[in-house]
C-alpha cells in the first residue's frame, strides 16, 4: 500500500476515499494511527499495484489544498458511508477516538474551552447575573485594579450559539498554534489580543461586552500570515481563508441593522494584533 496522507479530522480521509471510489472506482484503505507526537491520525492508503497511482497522487494535492470544496461533500452524499466497507461500525472504537482527541488537544486550548463551558453551566443554573458582576471590563478607578477584568469578559457568553461559534474556531486553530508554535506562544497571544481588544471594544460602546470572539479573530489572523510565509504550510488553510474573516466582520457592521450587537470592534482589534503577531513572528524568523 502506499501512504496518501493523514488527518486529525477524520472527516477528511473519509471524503477523499468517496471522491476516488465515486471517480475511479478504487477503494482506499482507511486506518486510524498514531504519529510520533502521539496524536491520533485517520490515514488514507492506495491500493498495490494501482492503475491510477498517478492521477490519485494529483488528486491528492489538489484536495490538500481546497478540503472543503463542494466536489468532494457531494461524493460522500453520492458514494460515502461512515466506515470503511470492511469494517463494521464499532461504538467502542469510536469513543475510543473521541475520547484521544480530548487528550491529545492542546492543553492551554483545552483548558480555556473547559474553563468558557463551565462558567456558561454556572450561568445556566442562576448565576449568571453574578458571573457578569464579577467578570466585565472595568467601569472605574476601583475596578482598574482588579486585572483579571482584563481578560475575564472573554470567558464568558451570553447564548449557547455566541459560545460554541467561538469555541468551535478556538478549538481547531489555538490547538493548531499550540501544537506547532508552543503554548508560550498561545498564551502570549491570548492575554494580548484579550486585554487590547477589551479596552478598544470599552472605548466604542462601553463595558457591556463578553466573550471569546477578539481572541478568536487574532488566533484567526494568526494563523493567516504564518499559513502564507510558512514554506511547510503547517496550517494547511483552505483557499478564500482570509475572505471569511472579512465577511465576517462586514457581517458586525450589519447586524445592528436587524437588532443584533457584536463587539466589531474587538473583532477588528483582535485580527490587527493576530496579524501583528504573525508580521513580527516572520520577521523575526527571517531575520535569525
Amino acid at each position: 500500500m502506499a501512504y496518501l496522507f493523514g488527518s486529525e479530522i477524520p472527516l477528511l480521509a473519509l471524503r477523499f476515499r468517496d471522491y476516488i471510489r465515486g471517480k475511479y472506482r478504487i477503494e482506499l484503505e482507511i486506518k486510524s494511527i498514531r504519529d510520533q507526537a502521539g496524536n491520533t491520525l485517520t490515514t488514507a492508503f492506495l491500493p498495490e499495484n494501482c492503475a491510477y497511482q498517478a492521477e490519485i497522487t494529483a488528486e491528492k494535492d489538489r484536495f490538500l489544498t481546497e478540503p472543503f470544496h463542494s466536489r468532494y461533500e457531494q461524493a460522500s452524499w453520492q458514494n460515502g458511508d461512515l466506515t470503511p466497507r470492511n469494517q463494521a461500525p464499532d461504538t467502542v472504537f469510536a469513543v475510543k477516538q473521541w475520547l484521544s482527541a480530548i487528550t491529545n488537544q492542546g492543553k492551554f486550548t483545552l483548558f480555556l474551552t473547559a474553563l468558557c463551558v463551565t462558567i456558561y453551566a454556572f450561568q445556566l443554573v442562576g448565576a449568571e447575573d453574578s458571573i457578569i458582576q464579577i467578570m466585565h471590563f472595568p467601569v472605574d478607578n476601583e475596578q482598574a485594579w482588579q486585572l483579571w477584568r482584563y481578560f475575564s469578559h472573554t470567558l464568558v457568553h451570553l447564548s449557547p450559539w455566541h459560545l460554541a461559534f467561538n469555541l468551535l474556531w478556538w478549538w481547531i486553530f489555538a490547538d493548531a498554534i499550540e501544537r506547532y508554535c508552543g503554548v508560550k506562544k498561545l498564551i502570549a497571544l491570548y492575554f494580548c489580543s484579550a486585554i487590547i481588544s477589551g479596552v478598544a471594544q470599552n472605548i466604542a460602546s462601553g463595558p457591556a461586552f463578553f466573550g471569546l470572539s477578539g481572541v478568536v479573530y487574532a488566533v484567526l489572523g494568526y494563523v493567516f500570515v504564518l499559513d502564507k510565509f510558512d514554506p511547510q504550510h503547517r496550517f494547511n488553510l483552505p483557499q478564500g481563508f482570509f475572505n471569511v474573516l472579512l465577511v465576517g466582520i462586514g457581517l458586525g457592521f450589519i447586524s445592528p441593522l436587524i437588532g443584533i450587537q457584536t463587539g466589531n470592534t474587538a473583532h477588528i482589534t483582535g485580527l490587527i494584533v493576530g496579524l501583528s503577531f504573525g508580521v513580527i513572528e516572520t520577521k523575526f524568523r527571517a531575520n535569525g
